[in-house]
C-alpha cells in the first residue's frame, strides 16, 4: 500500500524490549490446563510470599500434583521457589494480573487492555514505534487520537498500514473476512506453517500495530487460543451489519415514484418544451407552492405520462410531483411565472440541449451551489457537511431497493458533534459513541438523498407497502461506488 501524508508506517522492532521472555510465556499460557491456570491465578491474587502447603490446603491438590503444576509455571519467571516457599516477582505479577484476564469468559479486550499491553514496554520507546509528539504527556491518549479517535480514522490507519511481510497481511486479510472477526490460532499455523513461537511473535506485532489482539476461549474443558479485534472497532462493525439496511425482496410490490433513473429532468424539460407550444397555467395551493390548473394539468400529464389522474390518490401525487418540478424551473431560472402562466426562460434552450445525464447532474449541482438553507440552523449547512450526506449513500451501493427508514437509521455523516462517532472513556471501557442527529439534522439528511439526489438521477425513489424507499442508480453507483 502507499504511504500518505496522513499516516506515516510505524516502526515497531519487538527487539526494543525483552519480547522473547514475552513469547516464551504466550506460549506457555496456551498449554495451560484449567489445573494450572487455576494455581496461576491463586499465586498471582495471594501475598507475595506463599507456603506451599498454604496452596495444598486452597486449593485442595495433592502435593505431588502441584509441585509438577509449580514446575511448570516456574517458567514464567512469575515466581521462585525458596524453603517450601512461593515468592513472587511484582513486576511479573503485574504481567500476569493482565494476562490472566485474557481467560475469563466474558473478557473482551478493548481500549483499557491496549493500555495494558504498551506498559510492557519501556515508555521512552513508545515514541521511536509511533509517529506522535515526543512532548506528549500521555503516549496512550496521542494514539488515541492520531489512530483511533473517530472509526474513520482508524478505517484510514488500517487501509494504508503496510506492515510489509506477507504472511501478517495475510493473516489480517483472513481475520477481517473472517465469520465474526474471530480465528482459531490453529488454523492460523496450519495454513502458514508457522510454529507456536512464530505464531506468538506474528500476534505480537499485530497488536502493537493495533489491528487484532490474542485472547483464550474454552472449548470442551480446553483452553484455545483465539485471535480476535479489539472490542471498541468490533462493536463499530457489528453497527455497521445491524443498521445495513435489508434489501427488499419484493421488488414486484415496489412503486416507483417516476418511471426512469432521469424522469426528473426529463419531466423538467417536458414542461419547458410543452410551455413553448400551449399556454401551461397554474394557481397557489394552500402551501403556497405552484400547480396547473386542471385543463393545463390534463395536457402535461399526457405528455410526460404514467400519471393518473382518475383517482384522488393520483391527483394527489400529481400535483405534489409537479409542485417541485415547477419550483425548481423557477429555482433555476429556466422558467418564469407570467400572469400565472409558466414561460420557459430564454436561457432554457442551451439546457435543453445538454444530454439527460447532464441535465439532471445540473439540476443537482446548481441546486447544492445556490440553494438558501434557510430553514437550518447555519452552522450545519457547510458544503463539507453536505458532501458527508452526500457520501452515506455508499452504504447501499450494492443494495439494490431498501426503505428510506431503515437507510435513514444507519445512516453515518458526522456534521455536528453529537453526530460525530467519536472513541469515548465512559467509566472503565470505551466505545464508539452513535450518532445522535437532531430533527433539522435529519431533515438535511432527508432533502439531500431523498430530494436533490432523485433530481439528479443519483437515486431513484418509490414506495413498498405504503413504506417510502430508495435505490442508487448507475450513475450514483459510478459516483460514490
Amino acid at each position: 500500500m502507499v504511504e500518505t501524508s496522513i499516516f506515516r508506517k510505524n516502526k515497531i522492532n519487538l527487539e526494543d524490549y525483552d519480547y522473547q521472555k514475552d513469547i516464551q510465556n504466550r506460549v506457555l499460557m496456551s498449554r495451560f490446563s484449567t489445573e494450572d491456570l487455576e494455581v496461576l491465578e491463586e499465586i498471582v491474587y495471594s501475598s507475595q510470599k506463599i507456603p506451599i502447603s498454604r496452596l495444598v490446603d486452597q486449593l485442595d491438590k495433592n502435593l505431588e500434583k502441584l509441585h509438577v503444576i509449580l514446575e511448570k509455571l516456574a517458567k514464567t519467571d512469575l515466581f521462585k521457589i525458596e524453603e517450601d516457599t512461593v515468592v513472587v516477582d511484582k513486576e511479573m505479577r503485574k504481567y500476569f494480573e493482565t494476562q490472566i484476564q485474557k481467560f475469563e469468559e466474558d473478557f473482551t479486550p478493548g481500549m483499557e487492555f491496549l493500555q495494558a499491553l504498551l506498559k510492557k514496554v519501556p515508555i521512552h520507546v513508545l515514541p521511536n514505534w509511533y509517529p506522535i509528539p515526543r512532548t506528549s504527556n500521555n503516549i496512550f491518549n496521542s494514539l488515541i487520537e492520531k489512530y483511533l479517535e473517530t472509526p474513520q480514522t482508524f478505517q484510514r490507519y488500517l487501509q494504508e498500514l503496510n506492515l510489509g511481510d506477507p504472511i501478517l497481511n495475510g493473516i489480517v486479510t483472513d481475520l477481517f473476512e473472517a465469520v465474526e472477526h474471530k480465528m482459531y490460532s490453529e488454523e492460523i499455523r496450519s495454513k502458514y506453517n508457522l510454529s507456536e513461537e512464530a505464531f506468538e511473535e506474528h500476534l505480537l506485532y499485530l497488536e502493537f500495530n493495533l489491528v487484532c489482539c490474542l485472547v483464550y476461549e474454552k472449548k470442551d474443558g480446553e483452553w484455545l487460543e483465539v485471535v480476535t479485534l479489539f472490542k471498541e472497532w468490533k462493536d463499530y462493525l457489528y453497527f455497521l451489519k445491524e443498521s445495513q439496511p435489508k434489501e427488499i425482496s419484493k421488488k414486484g410490490d415496489i412503486k416507483r415514484v417516476r418511471p426512469h433513473d432521469f424522469s426528473f429532468a426529463e419531466d423538467m424539460s417536458t414542461l419547458l418544451a410543452l410551455s413553448r407550444t400551449k399556454s401551461l397555467y397554474v394557481r397557489l395551493n394552500q402551501e403556497e407552492e405552484w400547480v396547473f390548473e386542471k385543463g393545463s394539468a390534463n395536457q402535461v400529464a399526457k405528455q410526460c405520462k404514467d400519471f393518473d389522474l382518475k383517482t384522488e390518490e393520483g391527483q394527489a401525487h400529481f400535483h405534489g410531483y409537479m409542485a417541485k418540478i415547477i419550483h425548481k424551473l423557477l429555482f433555476l431560472k429556466l422558467a418564469t411565472i407570467e400572469n400565472n402562466q409558466l414561460v420557459a426562460a430564454e436561457d432554457a434552450e442551451e439546457w435543453l440541449a445538454l444530454p439527460i445525464e447532464k441535465r439532471a447532474l445540473n439540476t443537482y449541482k446548481v441546486t447544492l451551489t445556490n440553494y438558501p438553507f434557510s430553514e437550518f440552523p447555519p452552522e450545519i449547512c457547510t458544503e463539507r457537511n453536505i458532501h458527508e450526506i452526500e457520501k452515506s449513500i455508499s452504504r447501499i451501493i450494492d443494495s439494490g431497493w431498501v426503505l428510506l427508514d431503515e437507510f435513514l437509521s444507519g445512516v453515518i455523516a458526522p456534521i455536528s458533534e453529537n453526530s460525530k462517532m467519536s472513541l469515548k472513556k465512559t467509566g472503565r471501557y470505551w466505545k464508539y459513541s452513535l450518532p445522535d442527529y437532531s430533527e433539522g439534522e435529519f431533515a438535511l439528511i432527508r432533502l439531500v438523498i431523498f430530494n436533490w439526489l432523485f433530481e439528479g438521477g443519483i437515486i431513484a425513489t418509490g414506495s413498498f407497502q405504503g413504506k417510502e424507499c430508495l435505490r442508487i442508480t448507475p450513475l450514483g453507483q459510478s459516483m460514490f461506488g
